[in-house]
């Protein structure tokens, strides 16, 4: 009686041990920076001291220790779906969870990208290696001779006499006031870019004209409108700016650069660290 009396107390002490050092592990895990744990997942300080701060916002008096609690609350039945949508699988099988990973993983590599310094030492080298990027778009100085739809047989006789007097080297505004109907709106005598051309011609037009050289006339384009004939006057590119200028815009590619950089990178690191296999009859 007396042994198992002892026995039972050594039982009871060794018990007791593990249930000390079971806790002890436990509040290992729980330090200072962690609020709970839910299977094993943290739910840390920083995101109840978030969720607090904003709540605070809302609130005229101090915020009481039940609802310091219901924050508790919500944030662990905020980690209970999160488990439950992964064991269910939820982010392989619904597209609008896969997306939000996706882009949630974008956005985190990116902002870890946003750590670099950008200089001033290295945006002006960047802009001196890229400065045709830079550049002001082109712009041209157009004119055009205009044919409105008649029948078959007048619009191909008023197209030979135009095409045969510009090849003879007449005087481009006389063919157009002689043999050519009013466009309207009249594309002005001066330089105009791409978006500003495209308010006074169709833009089938406008892409024309960006293919030609200076000085070039082309024959009859045709249009839902009539016939037109092009004459590119003449072309100029605009010249690079002051850096000063150009600063944010600069920045602004110069970053986005880098991000597509590494974004590449990370995602050819994910390559080699997993595998991945081609089904080769899919495409049979």
């Amino acid at each position: 009686m007396k042994k198992s009396f002892v026995f039972f107390g050594v039982l009871l002490g060794l018990f007791l041990i593990f249930i000390g050092i079971f806790n002890s592990d436990k509040k290992q895990k729980l330090s200072d920076d962690i609020v709970a744990l839910v299977d094993n997942h943290p739910i840390l300080k920083s995101d109840l001291d978030l969720a607090l701060k904003a709540l605070s916002m809302n609130k005229d008096n101090q915020i009481t220790s039940e609802q310091i609690q219901l924050v508790k609350d919500r944030l662990i039945d905020e980690q209970l779906l999160l488990q439950r949508g992964i064991d269910l699988d939820l982010h392989q099988t619904s597209n609008p969870i896969r997306k939000l990973i996706v882009n949630s993983m974008i956005d985190s590599i990116l902002s870890e990208n946003n750590d670099f310094l950008i200089d001033d030492k290295n945006l002006k080298k960047f802009y001196n290696d890229n400065i045709s990027f830079f550049l002001p778009s082109k712009e041209l100085r157009l004119k055009l001779i205009f044919l409105k739809f008649r029948s078959q047989e007048e619009d191909e006789k008023r197209l030979d006499t135009i095409r045969e007097r510009l090849i003879n080297g007449d005087d481009f505004d006389i063919v157009s006031r002689e043999e050519g109907d009013e466009f309207l709106p009249k594309i002005p005598d001066t330089f105009l870019p791409e978006r500003k051309l495209k308010d006074y011609i169709d833009p089938n037009l406008v892409k024309n004209a960006f293919n030609l050289e200076d000085g070039q006339i082309t024959s009859e384009i045709e249009t839902d409108k009539g016939y037109s004939f092009l004459y590119l006057v003449e072309s100029e590119k605009g010249e690079p700016l002051p850096f000063e200028s150009m600063r944010d815009k600069i920045r602004g590619e110069y970053k986005r650069r880098k991000d597509e950089e590494a974004l590449l990178n990370y995602i050819e690191w994910l390559r080699k660290k997993y595998d991945i296999i081609y089904n080769e009859t899919i495409d049979e």
